[in-house]
């Protein structure tokens, strides 16, 4: 008997009215379920499989190992490409012939030699990386990188490492001994939660969403079905297994096609789109068990899903729309364009980035996406209205009955539309507080705005000495000179040092007993280090001629120094490193003033790229889920239309009702959304720090559009032939 159930529902959901949407619809919400499952599997096993090839080429230092000998020396350095953030550069040199390589090492490099990483080698083309540190002989192999697009340097230094400089180590990872130092990818990357959080929220509350529309697609003809079964006698358990055989073979397709894309996984790297980060197949195939349970636990969530909705729409008495009275929306979409104004405007009534200014924006924007659907829904009724006229006075009949639909019964419309409305402008909302967290990347964008590269930092490495200075500075192109700044707290002093030419660039005077400087310095890149360098507004700023090398340290240690050209032309970067690598046994970080925060600030523009990768899918899935439902609703009261074409001939009324019911509407609701989300996104972008791209919105509206096309050719189609049919009775 319970195999036969299985064979009615089988056949059943082949020949309801909306049995080909539902199947396509069951099927979708399968492989979005599993590959929202798998994404979070992907995401535990990428960031364990970071750290475990981080340990396994860990340094083991001597001092945790004394009854070692030390075999090796071994530092590291931070640096940074174009448009990347921060990565390591690894210092080495063998102490006893049989010195361990580190992993991914084919040989040691000499004296002045360097293996770099292939996607370093890409990445830093244009910035002279193969020149930066040395001739590069060779480059590290996948088992000593963290993943296979990461940005690391191994580096001999021509100068020689010392113990003052570095740290002698026993040998790699945790087979000898304790690894206390890991650097690399994962030092800079964020916690895993915050990746956790994005396919939770922005893939699988969608693909829920898409579960429930794609439960009750075609719950009208269903609920009737199961009154009858009802009245032959059926159980619970037989209504249960007639869905269970409706539902299982999408359910199967879907979770096939899913399975599909988890095993491509594990047999080669898979480069995502718009982040550029490449999953690692190994990572992949090291969870293999828990990503086939991802596919297996989103197929019995879909058949759950879809034979407990059945049971729930019984149990609220049948059909798939609520009974009773609406109250008119009316009221809350008046307050939907005054919460806009407000959202948009009253930031401005309080000072930019002031608690008040952030906290009118953020409920006046809650506020707007709350009462958006009401406005969706009048809107819908007025615009319904219009195109019912515009059909009379055209002689359109589509355009008449899709107007009078949507003037009658705008819930449809404004339910298949408002979702998209609100999820476009919750996602622009979403990126656009990302940007919210780099206040001090904004002001440093400022500042390389404002006088480019004619000021540089120099932030020499471990164990560097003053003559290595000397020597450093006297390799420097010619008009380029250096200053030292003393910052002292508890005096709430900033001490210029230099030589005449570079205080003269400045525009300081030269003397050797300290000098006051008083009012706002005359030169932009003065000004920008007191705002930098100072403790606070009112810091005192004392100008000294005197060599900034020796009479800022005193000792062999250096300090920061910063690199003035003295005609405020832009020093060269690229060139500065490559001569500091060469001066220098751990190189030197060298940027613009404030540079540092644009290079950490990578790690906040990369997260907003994931941000917008699971949030497109997210937009994807509720249009598409939009799209479900309209098709379905337009199929359900389509053939009310035939009679229409097949008495006047005209059968482009489908073509034309159609349109106007799905392509339009969410065409439409693609626009509001962006249009409405940059709206409320402006007062957390006036100061540029927004990750808001028009490829983002173009790609999302253009998206939802797409899907629209989809169910207008969809339903055009199913609803002629349904027409064909058709004949008047008597015949």
């Amino acid at each position: 008997m319970s195999r036969h159930l299985i064979r009615i529902g089988r056949a059943a959901g082949a020949r309801a009215e909306a049995g080909r949407i539902r199947f396509v619809a069951l099927v979708a919400a399968t492989f979005v379920l599993a590959i929202g499952f798998a994404s979070l599997v992907a995401t535990h096993a990428t960031y364990e499989g970071q750290d475990l090839r981080g340990v396994a080429r860990g340094p083991v230092l001597k001092e945790d190992r004394p009854d070692r000998p030390a075999r090796a020396l071994w530092g590291s350095a931070n640096d940074s490409v174009r448009d990347s953030g921060t990565f390591s550069v690894i210092f080495i040199a063998p102490l006893t012939e049989d010195a361990p390589l580190p992993p991914g090492l084919p040989r040691w490099p000499g004296p002045g030699e360097a293996v770099l990483s292939p996607r370093l080698l890409a990445a830093g083309a244009d910035d002279g990386i193969r020149q930066r540190y040395g001739r590069v002989v060779g480059e590290i192999t996948r088992d000593g990188l963290q993943s296979p697009d990461e940005l690391l340097a191994y580096v001999r230094p021509r100068t020689g490492l010392t113990s003052a400089n570095a740290a002698p180590i026993v040998g790699y990872g945790p087979d000898q001994g304790y690894v206390s130092r890991v650097v690399g990818q994962s030092r800079y990357a964020k916690d895993e939660w915050t990746f956790q959080a994005m396919p939770g929220v922005l893939l699988l509350l969608p693909a829920g969403v898409l579960l429930v529309v794609a439960a009750r697609s075609g719950a009208h003809g269903r609920d009737r079905r199961t009154a009858l079964v009802e009245v032959l006698g059926g159980t619970p358990r037989s209504r249960a297994l007639i869905v269970l055989g409706e539902a299982w073979a999408p359910v199967a397709v879907g979770g096939t096609v899913a399975l599909a894309a988890v095993v491509a996984s594990w047999t080669t790297d898979l480069r995502l789109p718009w982040t550029g980060h490449v999953l690692n197949a190994s990572d992949m195939r090291a969870w293999w068990w828990a990503l086939l349970v991802s596919v297996v636990v989103a197929a019995a969530a879909v058949l759950l899903g879809t034979v407990g909705s059945d049971l729930w729409g019984k149990a609220r008495g049948g059909g798939n729309r609520p009974s009773g009275a609406r109250r008119s929306p009316v009221r809350w979409a008046v307050l939907c364009p005054i919460l806009l104004l407000v959202a948009v405007r009253g930031p401005d009534l309080f000072e930019p980035g002031s608690a008040p200014y952030l906290l009118v924006n953020w409920v006046a924007s809650a506020g707007t996406l709350a009462t958006l659907p009401a406005a969706v829904a009048v809107v819908t009724g007025y615009l319904g209205r219009q195109m019912s006229r515009a059909g009379r006075r055209l002689g359109s009949p589509g355009l008449l009955v899709a107007g009078q639909r949507a003037a009658t019964h705008p819930g449809p419309v404004a339910r298949m539309t408002a979702g998209v409305v609100v999820a476009l402008g919750l996602l622009i909302q979403v990126v656009a507080w990302q940007g919210q967290f780099g206040q001090a990347t904004r002001e440093a964008r400022a500042t390389v705005q404002r006088i480019g590269n004619s000021a540089l930092v120099l932030q020499p490495g471990k164990g560097s000495t003053a003559p290595q200075m000397t020597r450093f500075m006297a390799s420097l192109p010619t008009g380029v000179e250096a200053v030292t700044l003393l910052t002292s707290p508890e005096e709430d002093t900033l001490t210029v040092l230099g030589s005449c030419p570079s205080l003269t660039a400045l525009s300081l005077p030269c003397s050797t007993s300290p000098s006051p400087l008083r009012g706002t310095p005359a030169d932009p890149r003065m000004a920008e280090l007191v705002g930098w360098y100072g403790v606070g507004g009112g810091t005192k700023v004392l100008v000294r001629q005197a060599d900034p090398v020796s009479s800022a340290l005193g000792t062999d240690t250096i300090a920061s120094s910063v690199l003035v050209s003295l005609g405020r032309q832009d020093v060269p970067v690229n060139e500065t490193k490559r001569l500091a690598f060469e001066a220098f046994p751990r190189g030197a970080e060298v940027y613009p003033i404030g540079g540092e925060w644009l290079v950490s600030s990578q790690v906040n523009t990369g997260q907003g790229r994931w941000i917008a990768l699971f949030g497109f899918f997210g937009i994807m899935v509720l249009a598409g889920a939009a799209a479900i439902t309209g098709t379905a609703e337009f199929l359900r009261n389509g053939r009310a239309l035939a009679p229409l074409s097949v008495l006047s001939g005209n059968r482009r009324v489908y073509w034309v009702t159609a349109a106007w019911s799905l392509l339009v509407p969410l065409a439409v609701a693609g626009l509001a959304g962006i249009t409405v989300g940059t709206w409320l996104a402006f007062p957390k972008t006036t100061d540029g720090a927004s990750y808001i791209s028009g490829a983002l919105l173009i790609a999302c509206a253009a998206v939802v559009a797409a899907l629209g096309a989809v169910a207008w050719a969809w339903a055009a189609t199913v609803s002629a032939r349904q027409a064909d049919g058709w004949r008047p009775r008597g015949e």
